[in-house]
């Protein structure tokens, strides 16, 4: 291959990578807003809005919002363009009950040993729930700890169909569970949590994989157990 060749390859290769990137980034940015209720339901997603904000064309925010619609986060109405979804409390139980199975698999597909900088972060996640437990009500930095805690256990999980599964599944149930965090006891809610973090400490610490899941199945269960009365017609 000749020089220029390689450089044209490279080139590509290049443009393609940064096509990722730029795809993740808005994705990411718009599925957490969502996620966060900056969005609320009925929230009309404008595509020349969004490419004007994130400084691209049209197209790679439309590939954006297609993705969202395959997981159901938003939906494109003939004649009125793309919207974010309703809350579905019935699809929140069932997403909450496959949630914890698949936590139990966490020391059992592939899991990936903690990190030095792992056991810092999760640290660091600890940290920010002793500030929420003297602070004033932050339901938005909750929810925020949560998304970044998420984002750690992800990279603990080996098996990338384990993996994609679990963030998908995150998403899907995330904005259902903060919309009622206001409806329930605030210092339980961070207990818990809190209480999740340092299991889970606890056992990245001793490098104990099935022990991750099993504080993250725990945590799961008191979440819906929390909110079950909303579940009475459901």
């Amino acid at each position: 291959m000749t020089t220029a060749a390689k450089k044209t390859v490279s080139s590509i290769g290049q443009r393609r990578e940064n096509q990722s990137e730029r795809f993740n980034r808005i994705y990411k940015a718009i599925r957490e807003r969502i996620c966060l209720l900056d969005y609320h339901p009925g929230t009309l997603l404008n595509e020349g809005l969004l490419a004007e904000e994130f400084g691209v064309s049209r197209t790679p925010v439309r590939n954006v919002l297609q993705r969202l619609g395959h997981e159901g986060l938003v939906e494109t109405r003939n004649g009125i363009g793309t919207i974010v979804t309703d809350l579905d409390l019935k699809a929140f139980k069932e997403v909450y009950e496959l949630r914890m199975r698949l936590s139990e698999m966490t020391g059992d597909l592939s899991p990936i040993a903690a990190t030095t900088e792992i056991l810092k972060d999760i640290k660091t996640l600890q940290d920010r729930v002793e500030i929420l437990k003297d602070g004033p009500v932050d339901q938005r930095a909750y929810a925020l700890l949560c998304n970044d805690l998420h984002e750690l256990l992800l990279g603990l999980i080996g098996n990338q169909a384990l993996r994609d599964m679990t963030d998908f599944l995150y998403y899907r149930a995330a904005r259902i569970w903060f919309t009622f965090l206001h409806n329930l006891d605030w210092n339980e809610a961070v207990g818990i949590l809190g209480h999740e973090i340092s299991e889970i400490q606890r056992a990245l610490e001793v490098g104990d994989m099935h022990g991750v899941g099993n504080a993250r199945r725990q945590y799961l269960y008191m979440t819906l157990k929390g909110i079950g009365r909303y579940f009475v017609n459901v």
